[in-house]
């Protein structure tokens, strides 16, 4: 059985490891924002990353696309910050 997040559930997890990866980092959005493409480049990698463990983590969840969808998030999120 395939385990779906609910938007409220991939909200959290989301904003857990965001949250998480700023205090490691000891730095805001603002100041990354500011940064280097190199700097948000790395932060976005570790957020994704995080996501990922805790995803995984989870034994219901499993899915067949992961690497798909972590290619297209930063795919856009590299559009973006061009």
């Amino acid at each position: 059985m395939e385990h779906r997040l609910t938007s409220e559930e991939a909200v959290l997890v989301i904003s857990t490891a965001i949250k998480k990866e700023l205090s490691i980092r000891n730095t805001n959005f603002e100041k990354l924002e500011t940064g280097s493409k190199i700097e948000r480049t790395s932060f976005t990698r570790n957020v994704v990353k995080s996501v990922q463990d805790a995803l995984e983590a989870n034994p219901y969840w499993r899915s067949h696309n992961l690497d798909k969808s972590i290619d297209n998030f930063y795919r856009v999120l590299h559009k973006h910050w061009d």
